[in-house]
Parts: C-alpha cells; sequence; structure tokens
C-alpha cells in the first residue's frame, strides 16, 4: 500500500517535470541549427511509416517481438536473465529472474528497433562511411520512431499489465519524460549541428522550477486576494 502511495505521489512530482521539458523541447526545435537536408530524410522516414500504418495491415508482431526483447534486455542490464520469451499477435509475455518498474515499463519509452538503426548510424560514420548508406540510416530512423510512438499510444489504450503493475499516476508521465528524452537525443544524433544535449537535459529542469515558481507565487496571489 505505501509502496503504491508513494508512486502515485512521485507520479504527480513527474507532471511538472513532463510540462518543463514539453516546454524545452520545442525551445530545442525551434532554436537548434539542422544538418543540411538530415531532417528530411528523418521526417520522411516518419511520414512513410505513418502512410504504411493508415493504408495496410499494423505491424503488431513486430511491435510485440521488439516490446518483449526490450524488456529481456532491460533486464539483462540489471543483472537479470531470461527464462522464455512468447510473442505474437494477441501479445506477449518475458519470463525473467528479476524486474523493477524501469525493466518493466521499458518497451514503453525505449524504441528498441530506433536503437538499432542508431548503432549502425555510430558504426558506419565510425569507419567513415558517407552518402546514401547514412541517409538510410537515417530515414529508418524515422521510421521505426514514428512505428514506436504510434504503436505505444495504440498499447496503452488498452489494458496493460505493466502499466497496472505500477499504476497510471506514476507510469505516464515517466515513459513520457524519457520518450521526451529519447526524442531529443535522437536531434541531437543525427539533426542538430548545435546541439548540447546536457544543456537539453538542465534547461528543462531550469524551466520547470521556473514555471513551477511563477504558477505557485501566482497561486499565493490569488489566495491573498480571496
Amino acid at each position: 500500500m505505501w509502496k503504491r502511495i508513494a508512486k502515485i505521489l512521485f507520479g504527480i512530482v513527474l507532471i511538472p517535470f513532463c510540462l518543463g521539458y514539453t516546454w524545452q523541447f520545442v525551445a530545442t526545435v525551434l532554436t537548434v541549427r539542422y544538418k543540411p537536408d538530415t531532417p528530411y530524410y528523418f521526417f520522411a522516414g516518419a511520414l512513410a511509416y505513418l502512410t504504411l500504418h493508415l493504408l495496410f495491415k499494423k505491424p503488431i508482431f513486430t511491435y510485440v517481438i521488439g516490446h518483449e526483447l526490450t524488456h529481456a534486455l532491460f533486464a539483462m542490464l540489471f543483472g537479470g536473465s531470461i527464462k522464455s520469451i512468447q510473442a505474437s499477435v494477441r501479445g506477449g509475455r518475458v519470463t525473467i529472474s528479476k524486474s523493477n518498474f524501469i525493466i518493466t515499463l521499458a518497451p514503453y519509452f525505449f524504441p528498441l528497433y530506433t536503437f538499432i538503426a542508431m548503432l549502425f548510424y555510430w558504426i558506419a560514420c565510425a569507419t567513415d562511411v558517407h552518402g546514401i548508406a547514412i541517409d538510410i540510416l537515417i530515414f529508418l530512423s524515422g521510421v521505426t520512431f514514428a512505428f514506436h510512438i504510434v504503436l505505444t499510444l495504440i498499447f496503452l489504450q488498452t489494458d496493460q499489465n505493466d502499466i497496472r503493475e505500477h499504476g497510471q499516476v506514476f507510469s505516464y508521465p515517466l515513459i513520457y519524460l524519457f520518450n521526451i528524452g529519447f526524442g531529443s537525443f535522437l536531434i541531437y544524433v543525427f539533426l542538430a549541428e548545435n546541439m548540447d544535449y546536457l544543456i537539453f537535459l538542465a534547461g528543462g529542469i531550469i524551466k520547470t522550477f521556473t514555471m513551477t515558481s511563477v504558477l505557485l507565487q501566482r497561486l499565493l496571489v490569488a489566495i491573498h486576494i480571496v
């Protein structure tokens, strides 16, 4: 019971950070200097996925496989082991020896396929590959990130055991924050010429406290007037 209450309180505390980082994300998108042509490949990939999603059968099985593999990946990162993995269009299940809220919620904020594309992009850059290969990897990153966002939103509309385990008030702000963070990291890696990711993270915190301070001051003024 106390853990549930603590998670609810923590989720409420995260809400101002969601607003602050949204503000920081929008400011970053509007002010960052972009690499020539690169954003076009990324957004063309995202648009390509959205078009395929609307016109053809939804890639549910592909999403479920990535979902369960992400559980498994994070379990291993935290020192756990994988006992079994099952996946179908109706859903999936992974049996692991260790679990926590990061492992449970990871598939909703960590786009595994985008991360794989990013790894190949880093390898290509490290081996001095240029030209169409880089453009294709950026395009695929746009495809896979749009795939992650759209399918995650669809799955979150259904009753998910992962979300029920930790509660919506705790899970949703955390998922939102991590997705904002990863989306900004994609801008930093693929699209921007002059973005400092640490400054982005610090700016989100500053904007959160600035906004919270202003709102509290206005609330106190309103209470005083009443």
